[in-house]
């Protein structure tokens, strides 16, 4: 008899742990969940931003293009 209610006081102590664990479980789940969430916000944050960087870096290159074509133009007249 004394076997029988180590064995329960066991089980019982294995259900309530595995209770413990599967609400940790659930915690776990939903920090995952929200921290996969904050990722992807910011891979596209991070994707918009190079997007506007390259954006940015192209009219500057034709910026600086059309600055040199007018001196070199400036500079032709000059010399006429």
């Amino acid at each position: 008899m004394k076997c029988l209610e180590e064995l329960e006081e066991k089980v019982l102590h294995v259900v309530h742990k595995n209770k413990e664990l599967s609400a940790q479980l659930g915690a776990f789940v939903k920090e995952n969940n929200m921290l996969r969430e904050q990722k992807q916000h910011a891979e596209t944050a991070l994707l918009k931003e190079v997007s506007t960087s390259s954006a940015l870096a192209q009219d500057k290159a034709q910026i600086k293009t059309t600055i040199e074509e007018l001196l070199s133009s400036i500079a032709l007249l000059e010399n006429s």
